[in-house]
């Protein structure tokens, strides 16, 4: 089926078939953006921009390396195999097929797996200041429900009235503070009429 002339055969074919295999595992196992590298800091500053991250940050991890070793072997083994290439120039093809496999695997996962602009602010989900719905009546020195928008997701949680006044369903609110888990709140018709 696959035949094996001599060791760099055997190598190629066997780069291919291991990095084929760990990939299809990697991947039925959930484990393929697990990254072999620490943080490296702004890769404006460090000044290998790798598509918008550093170059270490864009190749060092599993999917990458195995997209690497499976192009190297599968491109080489056929290059060598196949058109019967002399064996240097098949495997400076293999790599050359190797780095443009990874290469275009860590610019997947940087452009679109994980966009720069997706970095968690834990200013955007700040609770003080966040305009809410009652859905479940606030009763009064007791609790209720709201409903809010964060992050561009509805959440609900619960709440207690500031002044421990009954709050009833439908009134619009705003979040105060939030004490042990539960947004203390007050309806904007009160804070306008304050003010």
């Amino acid at each position: 089926m696959f035949p094996i002339n001599d060791l760099l055969d055997a190598i190629l074919l066997g780069c291919f078939l291991f990095g084929l295999i760990f990939t299809v595992l990697t991947l039925l196992l959930g484990f393929a953006d697990v990254g072999l590298h620490g943080d490296h800091g702004d890769a404006g500053e460090s000044g290998h921009d790798f598509f918008g991250h550093d170059i270490v940050n864009g190749l060092l991890n599993v999917s990458s390396i195995l997209a690497f070793v499976t192009w190297f072997g599968g491109i080489g083994y056929l290059v060598r195999v196949g058109a019967g290439v002399f064996a240097p120039i098949a495997v400076v093809i293999g790599v050359a097929g190797g780095l443009v496999a990874a290469l275009g695997v860590s610019w997947f996962m940087v452009k679109v797996l994980r966009p720069a602009g997706q970095e968690l602010n834990p200013a955007d989900y700040e609770m003080a200041g966040v305009i809410a719905r009652v859905t479940s009546s606030i009763r009064a020195g007791g609790f209720g429900e709201i409903v809010y928008e964060m992050g561009g997701t509805r959440h609900v949680g619960t709440a207690q009235a500031d002044t421990g006044e009954p709050i009833g369903r439908g009134t619009e609110v705003i979040v105060l503070r939030v004490e042990r888990g539960v947004a203390i709140v007050d309806t904007v018709a009160r804070l306008m009429d304050n003010e």
